[in-house]
């Protein structure tokens, strides 16, 4: 989990800050009638952040989740039907 949080946090701060720049130039250019819409979407974004990145991983923990929980099982000889010509191959 830490790696993944790791591995996510830049991707999550780059496209959360270039969210936000966007915003608040509608913030102070937009006038009042984009004021109150921007101020949410402000905070959205910030509450965003926080939920994506200490509260899912958080989440993920607390139900007990582990990394080979996640990844998903190669098909056996059982799972695959030969005598079927629709079947192909396994890739």
């Amino acid at each position: 989990i830490d790696n993944a949080i790791t591995s996510t946090i830049s991707r999550t701060i780059i496209t959360h800050g270039s969210t936000q720049i966007m915003v608040l130039s509608m913030l102070l250019f937009g006038g009042q009638t984009l004021f109150y819409f921007a101020l949410a979407l402000t905070i959205g974004i910030l509450f965003g952040i926080y939920s994506s990145v200490f509260v899912a991983a958080a989440i993920a923990m607390w139900l007990g989740i582990k990394r080979e929980d996640l990844i998903k099982a190669a098909p056996t000889k059982t799972d695959l039907n030969t005598e079927d010509p629709e079947s192909g191959a396994v890739v």
